[in-house]
């Protein structure tokens, strides 16, 4: 029912998601707007949080004039993946995805939205019965699911954070973390978008300070917490070594005392932004500062709930990346890939 995104060479603006329960608006009347605005609603299916946005969207300048609605739903949909000895989704997390995505359409229909359309990222890219899971998705509730791949992923970051902030694009370094997987978007020296892609993200690296650094079974552990100084060390050690396989062209343009790079996602926006005081951009002084104040605490101490077992390992694999490519600071902007649907164009065909 749903294409297979692969490389795509368009530009989109995009902001992103609030906090759970939050960001509902009173329902605007799409008879009230102009014939150049339409009420859309776009929903990224990420690999353990579903977030709905609903907008006003200018179809003259190609741009989102007005947010209606935010929302984020908890589906742990890379976890489940992982845990499964089929790597497929079970009947339970398909379920609450479809929940997830019904009440996502529910608030977009409240609104006025004309269409509502879904994007999916690294699980479903993996997930052995994702094309069937997309087919009952669209079965059971009408929404049309696209699985992007990770260089759309990066070109929409990108192009949402060029929309966002002030610094010139050839200066920007986009660097996106997910569930499970994680990119770096910028321009080349003939201004053309380059991506780096990779799989060690939030959730396979949680996973490998689990069984490698604390050696525990990861069938019966699911949170590294509380991780001591002699793991957490080991825990950046591994972060650094990580970081070693960004392309050299990221790791030189990073050098260029010009060159700004800009965290989005929710794990820059929800995880990292508190641990630094809220602070944009933040140093790397900053975070470990935060990232000390963790050490020791476990889930319930920070604050408990879906993300717990990744809230410590989050900022240890960043600060591992800026230690590892020398990036001295890091600016956060919230967008993530509801808000670059609303614009692609061939979702909206």
């Amino acid at each position: 029912m749903s294409p297979y995104i692969k490389k795509i060479h368009f530009y989109v603006l995009a902001l992103m998601v609030s906090l759970p329960l939050s960001g509902f608006s009173i329902p605007q009347n799409p008879q009230s707007l102009n014939e150049k605005e339409v009420i859309r609603a776009a929903i990224d299916i990420g690999s353990g949080a579903t977030k709905l946005k609903v907008a006003e969207v200018n179809l003259e300048s190609k741009k989102i004039d007005k947010v209606l609605a935010t929302e984020n739903f908890s589906v742990q949909y890379q976890e489940t993946l992982l845990n499964s000895k089929d790597h497929m989704f079970t009947e339970e997390i398909m379920r609450q995805g479809i929940d997830a995505i019904a009440k996502s359409k529910a608030i977009a229909q409240n609104l006025g939205a004309q269409k509502i359309v879904a994007v999916a990222t690294a699980s479903f890219r993996s997930g052995k019965n994702a094309q069937e899971f997309i087919d009952r998705i669209y079965q059971e509730t009408g929404v049309k699911v696209h699985i992007i791949d990770q260089e759309l992923e990066g070109i929409l970051n990108f192009e949402a954070a060029t929309a966002e902030v002030d610094f010139p694009a050839e200066d920007l370094i986009v660097w996106d973390i997910g569930g499970g997987s994680y990119q770096f978007t910028t321009l080349d020296k003939d201004g053309k978008i380059m991506v780096y892609r990779g799989t060690d993200a939030s959730v396979p690296f949680r996973n490998h300070v689990i069984t490698h650094i604390k050696r525990q079974d990861i069938k019966e552990t699911k949170t590294p917490n509380p991780i001591s100084p002699r793991q957490m060390s080991m825990t950046e050690s591994k972060a650094r070594e990580i970081a070693e396989k960004v392309d050299a062209a990221f790791k030189e343009k990073i050098q260029n005392p010009d060159t700004k790079v800009v965290g989005v996602g929710n794990i820059f926006a929800y995880n990292i932004h508190p641990i630094v005081s809220k602070q944009s951009p933040y140093t790397q002084e900053q975070l470990r500062c935060g990232l000390q104040r963790l050490v020791g605490k476990t889930d319930a101490q920070v604050g408990g709930g879906d993300y717990a077992n990744v809230y410590i390992t989050n900022p240890a694999l960043v600060i591992g990346f800026m230690q590892s490519l020398g990036i001295d600071e890091v600016h956060i902007e919230d967008i993530n890939n509801a808000d670059g649907a609303l614009l692609y164009p061939d979702f909206w065909d």
